[in-house]
């Protein structure tokens, strides 16, 4: 017998109305079935009378790629390199240096679900035309990702794997496979598609393949050597190409596609948006323990986050590429890309330098249709992927294309073949101008045997003043791979020299299975060098290594340089902050050496605050009872109420990663996500209680931090931090046509809509009047900051083409915007409930209905949730309106940037 469960409602302030694109709930027939439970429309009876089923209009057929779709800079030369239908929906790319291009071919797009769909194509021009003359598949594998080629190999990630393809007779076709990395997603990836999981995957010159994490995280993450992994959330994984030493490098990203890695190991991505949450379109500098705040601390606790270069407004970042190439101009040849899906163009980036980060930068490179990655070749040529024609699932065969950019008059340089050159030859070619050179020499290198003559060779070229520092640094982490250990006494060395320090720091503490016999005394000069780039690798050091004694001296870098003053710019967690980068890895450092009893020490000194930082995430019983023995001795005020927020940060700890994921829209309010007490939660809650009956003036601030913390202990009180929304309450209906009037779309046939707009020449004014009157503003936000319950529209004019705006108004269903979905929720009780989501926590999901009420469900309740089809935007919006008005409408639209 099932017991009914009672829900909880949440009114809303606001009866949810329907504008332009938004989301109402519940309008759509609900046709699903679980189990032996039918969610269809009821059946009429058998003699009812039928209506004859309306003739279905035929879709246009799908426009083919054509070479006007790619609009590059003038000085440059496009062509298309291969098309439909024989290389269709590519979703990565990886380029041999001899010119070969692997295409990662997915047409279940981001959340289609079938399997032995996904495949990997090799695509040659043997003619050198520009255009694949010779395709033939290499591997098959279900929604490839990242590729990664190198002399007969081929890493694909394929979610929830990464497997090592192996073309053992180098005829284009993979004769065996090993698996390095399972459950790197998690079961999401069946249930609802691929377009929150592991993404792109990039070597690094120090042998590292870096793993673009999204948001569905991993649970239980394995590499060959048996060590696992579970973490909630995105960030950056990486792994040694065998398959070991698996680690995350950074957390606290939402959805990023790819890694970025420039000569000097930078890494480099655009993140995705969370549709109108406030986390818009944000590029960033990954450096290594950084933690960058979503979805739990960027709101709320910004100051504990490491800051994005820039923020963009919407979009949906992709593949991302750092170029490294001689035979481009150097503003070209020398930068990094990233390609925006939602805008559909590839940004160029040159960041400046700005002390241990950079400055944000970016420029328009090409427009192209829905571009997902791209990648170069050893001969300097660029492959572009598009998605031109496609959406998050199967369309058809005429989905996508690859094109090729070079510059005009470029003559290609013949890669050599590596094989055939001497061990000298290769060292050379480790300082050479081109990226790609020097990745592909150094693994030829690498599979050789190491002689003296090849090892002094390498150290020579890492030592030379005059050659170039991309050069020396491929020469750092050569050694360090090729010799491990054994490299240590030279790279130590190498830290004399003022321009490679900071990667002499970086390879010494580079592979945490080589740290046994790695001096601190190194790193600890470090933290004083007058670079702030080599004290951001002396911190990260440090916390690689994980000795406490460290402590004392990474203190001091836990404050901000008074002349890199903190951003005034709201909100705080969208501002670059240079300033911030030092101190935020020294707090991330301390925490990893686990100093606890070194930052109790500390709280007597003139670096309190940053101890206290580091305790706040030390889950020890050990800072506990230190923290509990220090509350009530302390005689200063304003440590009594820091010793007091620490503890209350303490009362809480994240659980273990053990199944589900958080949605598009998770809950923001931090500091954790899931949240559980421990062992140190009842002696928190004693001594805050003890320490609030012996100092009254403590019971402001604990009630303000027990609310912000989301903290409920029994017999205290918490005080909100933030003001109830307030909202206009806007009654809406869907329009209807006037009868008599044919100039109405309701009155007319799309086709004739259609002509009639092209011909009209919009009014941006008249379409601002009109976004209103037609309560488009009810769903949607058209000025950052503003809550919007449809998709943001601040940028739409950026994101969205003139066809595209006018099908999602006219026929709202053909075009859902992804994380807009409206779900049917199946409970335990029987009951079906249509909602859109608006926040999930770890235990509820609040969504708003049709009515305009708002409900919290219970996850324990919810039996299955079921993705609908239809928009919830009705059909006929615009019914009262002329094409010509339409037209205002939409160039307004197309104003908004």
């Amino acid at each position: 017998m099932i017991r009914m469960r009672r829900l909880l409602d949440l009114e809303t302030p606001r009866r949810w109305a329907v504008g332009l694109g938004c989301l109402l709930m519940a309008l759509a027939v609900v046709n699903v079935s679980i189990g032996r439970r039918s969610l269809a429309a009821e059946k009429a009876p058998a003699n009812a009378a039928k209506k004859p089923a309306p003739k279905k209009k035929k879709k246009a057929p799908p426009v083919p790629p054509k070479l006007s779709d790619v609009k590059a800079p003038e000085d440059f030369e496009v062509t298309l390199f291969a098309v439909p239908p024989k290389v269709n929906y590519p979703t990565c790319l990886s380029a041999a240096p001899t010119g070969e291009l692997f295409v990662g071919v997915d047409p279940q797009g981001s959340i289609g679900k079938e399997s032995n769909q996904g495949k990997v194509l090799r695509c040659l021009d043997t003619d050198g035309d520009g255009k694949a003359d010779a395709i033939n598949e290499f591997c098959k594998a279900d929604h490839p990702r990242g590729l990664i080629y190198d002399a007969g190999r081929l890493w694909v990630l394929h979610p929830p794997m990464l497997t090592l393809f192996h073309d053992d007779d180098l005829d284009g076709v993979a004769d065996r496979q090993e698996v390095l990395l399972e459950n790197i997603s998690t079961d999401y990836v069946k249930k609802r598609g691929a377009d929150h999981t592991t993404n792109g995957i990039r070597m690094g010159i120090d042998g590292w393949i870096y793993i673009a994490v999204g948001d569905f995280g991993m649970i239980d993450a394995k590499g060959v050597d048996g060590e696992t992994i579970s973490h909630r959330g995105g960030g950056v994984l990486r792994v040694r190409p065998d398959g070991r030493e698996m680690e995350f490098v950074c957390i606290g990203l939402r959805n990023i596609m790819d890694v970025a890695i420039d000569p000097y190991l930078n890494l480099f991505t655009r993140d995705n948006t969370n549709d109108g949450g406030g986390w818009d379109i944000r590029v960033s500098h990954l450096l290594p323990s950084a933690n960058y705040g979503y979805p739990s601390l960027y709101l709320n606790f910004p100051e504990e986050t490491m800051p994005p270069l820039g923020m963009f407004g919407g979009g949906s970042g992709c593949g991302v590429l750092h170029l490294d190439e001689p035979s481009w101009p150097s503003e070209y040849g020398q930068a990094t890309y990233t390609c925006d899906w939602g805008r559909q163009q590839i940004f160029r980036h040159r960041f400046p330098k700005n002390q241990a980060t950079f400055d944000a930068d970016q420029e328009t490179f090409v427009k192209i249709p829905r571009p997902t990655d791209l990648d170069v070749d050893g001969s300097g040529r660029l492959y572009l992927a598009s998605w031109k024609n496609g959406m998050f699932v199967y369309q058809g065969p005429e989905v996508g294309f690859v094109a090729r950019v070079v510059p005009k008059g470029h003559q290609p340089r013949p890669f050599p073949n590596l094989k055939e050159l001497s061990d000298k030859q290769l060292v050379e070619l480790l300082a050479d101008p081109s990226g790609v050179a020097r990745l592909h020499a150094q693994q030829e290198i690498l599979r050789r045997n190491p002689t003296t003559a090849s090892i002094r060779a390498i150290e020579k070229l890492a030592a030379d003043s005059h050659a170039p520092l991309a050069g020396r640094v491929a020469a750092i982490f050569t050694l360090k791979q090729w010799r491990g250990r054994d490299a240590h006494p030279y790279l130590l060395q190498l830290i004399e020299d003022d321009k490679v320090r900071e990667f002499a720091l970086k390879a010494l503490a580079d592979r945490k299975s080589q740290l046994g016999e790695v001096p601190l005394e190194p790193f600890l000069a470090g933290l004083s060098d007058s670079d702030p780039r080599v004290q951001a690798q002396a911190i990260i050091g440090l916390g690689r290594i994980g000795d406490p004694k460290a402590v004392p001296d990474l203190l001091p870098l836990t404050q901000r340089r008074e002349d890199l003053p903190a951003p005034t710019g709201e909100p705080l967690h969208a501002q670059p902050d240079p300033g911030r980068t030092l101190p935020h890895l020294a707090v991330q450092a301390i925490i990893a050496t686990g100093g606890v009893t070194e930052c109790l020490a500390a709280l007597d000194g003139p670096y309190a605050d940053g101890a206290l930082q580091a305790l706040r995430k030390m889950h020890t019983t050990e800072a506990v009872e230190g923290l509990i023995k220090r509350l009530p001795t302390t005689t200063d005020p304003a440590q009594r109420e820091a010793l007091l927020v620490t503890l209350i940060r303490l009362y809480h700890r994240e659980a273990p990663y053990k199944e589900g994921w958080w949605g598009t829209r998770p809950d923001t309010r931090g500091p954790y996500f899931q949240a559980v007490t421990w062992e140190g939660s009842e002696p928190i809650a004693a001594a805050i209680k003890e320490a609030l009956q012996a100092d009254e003036r403590l019971a402001g601030k604990a009630e303000t931090e027990l609310a912000r913390h989301r903290v409920a202990i029994e017999g205290l009180a918490a005080k909100a931090t933030q003001p109830k929304e307030t909202e206009e309450v806007m009654t809406v209906t869907v329009p209807k046509a006037d009868p008599s009037n044919p100039n109405q779309i309701g009155n007319l046939e799309y086709a004739a809509i259609v002509k009639r707009f092209g011909q009209a020449k919009g009014d941006v004014n008249r379409g601002a009047a009109l976004f209103k009157s037609q309560t488009c503003r009810a769903c949607h936000s058209v000025v950052n900051g503003q809550k919007a319950i449809g998709p943001h529209l601040v940028d739409i004019g950026k994101r969205s083409k003139t066809p595209e705006l006018l099908e999602s108004i006219l026929k709202p269903s053909e075009r859902i915007a992804q994380g807009f979905d409206t779900y049917a929720f199946v409970l335990q009780d029987g009951e079906v409930i249509n909602g859109f989501i608006v926040r999930e926590s770890s235990d509820t999901v609040e969504i708003r209905q049709g009515n305009g009420k708002g409900r919290v469900l219970p996850l324990a309740y919810i039996d299955e949730r079921v993705r609908q089809k239809t928009s919830t935007m009705p059909k006929g919006m615009v019914d009262n309106l002329t094409p010509e008005q339409l037209a205002d409408l939409v160039a307004y639209l197309k104003s908004l940037h």
